[in-house]
């Protein structure tokens, strides 16, 4: 196989492996370049099985990371959240694997909370479907090992197992949250959107310093409802929301002087009546993405009517 078939079949593994691992598609990427270059320097007759080999270089390549970024993500200015991902990037990538390749963003926020070691495993057991036989070997860890790891990351997530996330997981719930926040933006009201959240509701804002963002979790419906209506009285949202899909997921983005400032996504319940989290990243770093490329088509269509 060429180099570039290989790079073509092997990139989706990889970036996806990389973006969860990290929850940064430009470190992501960076990964992938990196662990490519090389890997085209080696010898191939080495390399018994090239999908299991190229995990293994991102894996560690992901976690050599995550150690030495540790401190700034401990001195990092408020909650840290993963970087969202426009759907239109997706739509762009090369490979029709890829493109596909939506990672849910609650998702994502919750690995985080995971050790960079029950990361690496519990991703390549519940993502990549690897046998523990091939973890062990991967990590340099004894299968046993790596059972016990995978056993309590999977606790730590809870009811969360990745699931293919997209256009077929859009319900009328979330589209009409969507709408609701839309009108109630537009209104400076907030009060209609109480319904769609779930009374403990926590509302994280990541700034990362270099934008304005609550350095707290705020907790409870009507703390959150004063926050949106604060930021709205003061004239945060002037330019007004839109609607976008973050992550293969309904959410809403708000531009400033042309360019994405914000993006807002949200945890459901698992029967999505109610919304347990909110997610609201204004930290420039994280929007590149979006301010890259025209949305196009990635923006959700409103539905005639749903706004005056």
């Amino acid at each position: 196989m060429l180099w570039d078939q290989i790079y073509i079949e092997y990139k989706p593994m990889m970036f996806g492996l990389a973006y969860r691992m990290l929850g940064s598609a430009a470190d992501a990427e960076d990964i992938v370049q990196d662990v490519f270059s090389q890997f085209v320097q080696m010898d191939r007759g080495e390399v018994l099985n090239e999908k299991a080999y190229l995990a293994k270089m991102t894996t560690n390549r992901c976690i050599n990371l995550l150690k030495s970024s540790r401190r700034q993500r401990e001195t990092y200015t408020g909650p840290w959240l993963p970087e969202p991902m426009p759907d239109y990037d997706m739509i762009q990538r090369s490979d029709p694997a890829e493109r596909r390749e939506n990672i849910g963003y609650a998702y994502l926020v919750l690995l985080q909370r995971l050790t960079p070691l029950e990361r690496a495993i519990y991703i390549a057991k519940d993502t990549l479907g690897l046998e523990y036989h091939e973890i062990s070997e991967m990590l340099g860890k004894t299968e046993i090992s790596c059972r016990k790891t995978f056993s309590r990351a999977k606790e730590k997530m809870g009811r969360y197992s990745e699931g293919p996330v997209g256009e077929g997981t859009r319900t009328e719930q979330q589209e009409r949250f969507v709408e609701a926040f839309l009108r109630a933006s537009d209104m400076g009201n907030f009060k209609p959107l109480l319904s769609f959240l779930k009374e403990e509701v926590t509302l994280l804002s990541d700034g990362g310093g270099k934008a304005k963002a609550a350095i707290n979790p705020i907790l409870g419906v009507e703390r959150v409802r004063a926050f949106f209506e604060g930021l709205s009285a003061k004239g945060s949202f002037r330019e007004g929301f839109e609607p976008v899909s973050v992550n293969g997921e309904p959410g809403v983005l708000l531009k400033r002087e042309g360019r994405v400032s914000m993006v807002i996504t949200a945890e459901w319940e698992p029967d999505l009546s109610r919304i347990s989290r909110i997610f609201l990243v204004v930290n420039p770093d994280k929007l590149q993405l979006f301010n890259q490329n025209s949305p196009g088509t990635a923006l959700l269509r409103r539905r005639s009517g749903s706004r005056h």
